[in-house]
């Protein structure tokens, strides 16, 4: 018989192990689930690898799809560094869309894209951190559930562009789909190189080395850290951490609202009705697959994005349903979080008495 023993400290090796090994699970169930819908799952496999791996727009879909994951795991990730749940990340990532919306249509036919990018850049991140600020106001001064408040902000926020699409911004030259005009070619993401992937993907990575930066060798970093593990002894040793808390929160929302400029500039150069496709509700398995982890979350939003291209090439080879893709989705999820015991407890043999 076996017994379950608390585990002193958790090696890395073991963290790898545990993480692979859920990955592993959820692709056997998966391979189940798509034996279930008539698929053979040793022919679908290998033939949606090799079109998204060795063809040129699978690849470069992958990259795409993995960009606004990257940001928006990230966002979630830096709210956990604090036992925060930020579910706010597709409400904050629509309110960056909004915000770069708005740059862009009021000024970039004023202004070359030297002057503009930045504009871009830095307005989508005060606005997805002002919008942030309301749960993080909330959470650090009145102790009301961030849980709750982000994830109702998100309705908030998908509303308001619902509202701003079919009302004041939509393009009436587009027969009344809700779309907003063009933006200005000034307010185009770059590509890289002849490729269609813009440079929002190497934002996303210098965002994720930068975090851990942060985190590992600066003061501010050295007392989330001591906040995340323990709450009550950082007060008891002086933190402030009401601020940290609502500091942790408006910079997590402001890098998930970073999301919505990369998917509106980069790809559609316009806002949209369903831009997103569950980007930030999805960087939340990102966030918890890595362990939340900054470099760690480079590793899973490109894992998740081959989820997501590999459901649409299935949809488009075999026909699959997109709600078994989103079930595959809830199975990854299911056996990460699972997984989770082993990082806390180990399996050992009993002992006879």
């Amino acid at each position: 018989m076996f017994e379950l023993e608390r585990r002193l400290e958790t090696p890395l090796s073991v963290q790898v192990a545990v993480t692979v090994s859920s990955i592993v699970l959820a692709l056997i169930l998966g391979s189940i689930l798509l034996a279930m819908v008539g698929i053979n799952p040793l022919e679908a496999y290998p033939s949606v690898g090799a079109l998204m791996f060795f063809d040129q727009w699978g690849w470069q879909d992958l990259f795409l799809k993995m960009t606004p994951l990257l940001l928006t795991g990230l966002g979630v990730a830096i709210a956990a560094q604090l036992n925060l749940w930020n579910i706010g990340a597709e409400g904050q990532l629509y309110l960056g869309a909004i915000a770069t919306t708005w740059l862009a249509l009021e000024f970039s036919e004023a202004l070359d894209a030297q002057f503009m990018l930045p504009i871009l850049l830095i307005g989508t991140f005060v606005a997805g951190g002002m919008w942030a600020a309301i749960p993080a106001g909330l959470r650090s001064w009145f102790g009301v559930n961030e849980i709750i408040t982000t994830l109702l902000l998100n309705y908030v926020a998908i509303s308001l562009a619902d509202y701003l699409l079919y009302g004041a911004w939509r393009d009436p030259s587009t027969f009344n789909f809700p779309m907003t005009r063009s933006f200005g070619e000034s307010s185009f993401l770059p590509m890289i190189g002849s490729t269609s992937v813009h440079w929002g993907l190497p934002l996303g990575i210098f965002l994720a080395v930068l975090t851990w930066i942060l985190l590992r060798s600066t003061t501010i970093g050295f007392q989330i850290r001591v906040a995340g593990d323990n709450l009550s002894a950082a007060d008891y040793s002086g933190f402030n951490t009401k601020n940290l808390l609502f500091i942790v929160l408006v910079l997590s929302g402001s890098v998930a609202a970073l999301a919505g400029m990369t998917e509106v500039a980069g790809i559609h150069h316009r806002l949209q009705q369903n831009f997103s496709i569950n980007y930030g509700y999805t960087g939340i398995i990102v966030s918890r697959l890595a362990r939340n982890h900054p470099i760690g979350i480079i590793g899973t939003a490109f894992l998740l994005a081959v989820i997501f291209v590999g459901g649409e090439l299935l949809q488009v080879e075999y026909q699959l349903p997109i709600a078994v893709v989103y079930l595959f989705e809830g199975l990854l999820l299911f056996t990460v979080i699972g997984s989770e015991l082993f990082l806390s407890y180990r399996l050992r043999r009993r002992v006879a008495v």
